[in-house]
Order: structure tokens, then C-alpha cells, then sequence
């Protein structure tokens, strides 16, 4: 009796394990291979290989204090922030941290192979894994760009900055020597569309400058050969000099006919006669300097107006080029762009990717939709294939 007992017992401990054996054979290996195994791999890759992903985020605006929209309330005033120069600055940006010249500026400051090549992270995911085997620049590139993605909101203009790292401080500092780098290409915007502004209007006045000194140089070397100063000046002055020698010319002329009416044998006449023809002499001389000759300041002074003209028209020229170029400062002024930083390059305290549970159902979800259609799938061959 006691012997059958522990027959029974043992065929029944044989028949457990055989039992599941059984019944793992018995599984659907369609289900095994296209939903079982996958999800365990899922599992182990989520779970226990993949790395932890750093996200730094930083947030900014372009805008120009001299463009303005229409609009009302906060979109308003994002609008206006964010116009047309404003606009393509952004996506001049935008373009930059996507650029060959952004990666190497970052790989310069940072080893970027250094960074994401790193042996600790798992190797689908790191620089030289599986999934990018060759270290070469152009393979940097290419993940650089899946690392480093920026976005432009096109209603309010704001541009998101975001870094994946596989640390906390290099998807901090990354992110941060990037946005550095965009107040740079403001800055240098700023520069070249200044210089483009000013650079006309200050040739205009360069031009005028020169005019006005050789005008000034003209009428100097005029005064020096001719040794005038102002023409109308000096005749005025001898005019008014010869007017009085006239005034003198006729007093003695007076004198000498009132003399001769009542003392004609006077000795003073022939001294007044001598001093009239000395002064008649003298009053054809400063007469002739003034005018009635080539050397007179009246012809001189048809040569010196038109030096006068032509310094004052250069003066006039000088000072609207001036009056130009102020204009054109302050224009360039009013349409000089600003970086309006939002929200600073942040160091996550925790990692934000990859969502493990997430992943892991996704797989499971998908796993059963491709078991699913190839179970439609076999059936109709199969049915097709008995008929």
C-alpha cells in the first residue's frame, strides 16, 4: 500500500514540470515570436539597458522695437514683438543651431564626441554605438541634430531651445553656449544692418566734406594770388575813402573860387590849385582799384563770388548729408533687434526620457497588432490554400 502511495507521488511531481512543458510547446508560436519574445526584449532594453536622457530647455524672443501689428491684448504685443526683421532673424537662428558651423563652434568649446560618446551610456543610444558606428564628423553631425532641435511658435514668435544629453550639466551647458551663440548672431546682424544703413549717408557726407574743403582751398589760394580779402569789403572801404577826398576836393574847390572871386593875386592859390589836382590824382587811382580796370575789386569780385557760391552750396551740401546720416542712425536704431531671453537654460534634476512604461506598453500594443494581422493573414492563405 505504502508503495503505490509513493509511486503516486512521484508520477505526480514528474507530471508538474512536464505539464509546462506541454503547455509552452503548445503555445501559438506565431504569438511566441511576434508578441511574447519582442516585449521581452522590450522589457529588458527599457528596463535595464537603455540610459537616462537629460532634457535642457531654454526659451527666447526676437523683436525689434520699431515694427508693430495689429492686434489686441498679449497676442498684441507678441505680434509686435515678433515682426517681419524680427521674424527672419528668428529663423536665421533657427538655421544657425541646425548648422555645421553651430556644431563645430560646440565641439570646439565642448568635446562633443567626448560627451555623447560615452562608454557608460548604452550603446544604442551613444555617439559610435550600434546606431552610429562611424565617428566622423558628418556621422557627429547627423547626431548633433537628432540631440539639439529648436522650435519657432509662429504666433508668438518665441523660440524653444531644447537639448537631450545624458547628463544634467552637459544639456545644461550645451544649451546655454548655444543660446550665447544667438545673442551673437543678433549682435552681428545689428552690426551688418547698421553699417548697411549709415554706410550711404556716410559716403554723402565724406563727398561734402571734400567738396567744402576744396571750395574753402579755392577761395584761399584766390585771397593770397589776387591779396584781397573780401572784395566787397575792401571797396566799401575805399569807397567810403574816396568820398571823403571828395568831400575834401570839393571844400577846396570853395575855397579856391571864393579866394580868386575876391583876392585873385593871392598867394594861396597856386598851393590850393596843386592841392586839387593832387587830390582829383588820387580820387581816379582809388576809383580805378574799385573799378574801370582788369585789376579792379569789381571785376576781382565776379571771380570771388563765384568761389563764395561754391563754398557755401558745399557747406549747405555738408550739412543735409549730416542732417542724412542723423536720420539714418536713428533709423537703424528704432530697427535694431533684440534676444529677449524668457526662460534661462534649466538643469533638470531628473531624467525625462526614455518614458520605460510607456515604451514598454507601446511595444506590447504593437506587438499584438502585427500578431493580430499576421493571424489574418495566415488564416486566409490557409483557406485559400485547403479550397
Amino acid at each position: 500500500m505504502g508503495w503505490k502511495l509513493n509511486t503516486a507521488i512521484t508520477n505526480k511531481n514528474i507530471s508538474i514540470p512536464g505539464k509546462f512543458i506541454n503547455r509552452i510547446k503548445n503555445i501559438n508560436r506565431l504569438f511566441l515570436f511576434s508578441v511574447v519574445i519582442p516585449t521581452l526584449i522590450s522589457v529588458l532594453y527599457f528596463g535595464l539597458i537603455a540610459s537616462n536622457v537629460y532634457i535642457s530647455e531654454s526659451r527666447f524672443i526676437v523683436y525689434s522695437p520699431g515694427e508693430s501689428s495689429g492686434g489686441s491684448g498679449l497676442s498684441s504685443l507678441l505680434g509686435n514683438l515678433s515682426g517681419n526683421n524680427s521674424s527672419s532673424a528668428a529663423y536665421n537662428i533657427h538655421d544657425y543651431v541646425d548648422s555645421w558651423d553651430a556644431m563645430m563652434a560646440l565641439h570646439q568649446a565642448y568635446d562633443l564626441k567626448a560627451i555623447y560618446g560615452n562608454k557608460q551610456i548604452d550603446i544604442f543610444n551613444r555617439f559610435g554605438g550600434a546606431l552610429y558606428p562611424f565617428a566622423s564628423m558628418v556621422d557627429l553631425h547627423k547626431y548633433y541634430s537628432a540631440m539639439v532641435t529648436d522650435s519657432i511658435d509662429s504666433t508668438s514668435g518665441i523660440t524653444k531651445l531644447t537639448v537631450r544629453a545624458f547628463s544634467a550639466q552637459d544639456a545644461e551647458k550645451i544649451n546655454a553656449f548655444l543660446l550665447q551663440k544667438s545673442q551673437d548672431i543678433i549682435n552681428e546682424l545689428n552690426e551688418t544692418a547698421r553699417n548697411k544703413a549709415v554706410m550711404y549717408a556716410q559716403g554723402q557726407v565724406d563727398a561734402a566734406e571734400g567738396k567744402l574743403r576744396a571750395a574753402m582751398l579755392d577761395l584761399a589760394k584766390y585771397r593770397n594770388s589776387q591779396k584781397i580779402f573780401s572784395p566787397v569789403e575792401q571797396s566799401t572801404l575805399q569807397l567810403t575813402m574816396i568820398a571823403k577826398m571828395q568831400d575834401q576836393l570839393l571844400q577846396q574847390k570853395s575855397e579856391l573860387d571864393s579866394i580868386a572871386a575876391h583876392a585873385p593875386k593871392n598867394p594861396q592859390l597856386p598851393v590850393l590849385k596843386s592841392s586839387i589836382q593832387s587830390l582829383e590824382h588820387q580820387i581816379n587811382e582809388e576809383t580805378a582799384k574799385v573799378t574801370g580796370s582788369d585789376q579792379s575789386l569789381a571785376n576781382k569780385d565776379i571771380k570771388y563770388e563765384g568761389f563764395l557760391v561754391s563754398q557755401l552750396l558745399s557747406q549747405k551740401l555738408l550739412e543735409s548729408a549730416v542732417a542724412s546720416l542723423e536720420q539714418a542712425k536713428i533709423t537703424a536704431q528704432k530697427q535694431e533687434l533684440y534676444l529677449e531671453t524668457i526662460s534661462r537654460p534649466n538643469l533638470p534634476d531628473a531624467s525625462q526620457e526614455p518614458k520605460r512604461f510607456q515604451n514598454i506598453l507601446a511595444s506590447f500594443l504593437v506587438a499584438l497588432i502585427v500578431w493580430g494581422v499576421l493571424t489574418i493573414v495566415i488564416s486566409g492563405v490557409k483557406e485559400h490554400h485547403d479550397r
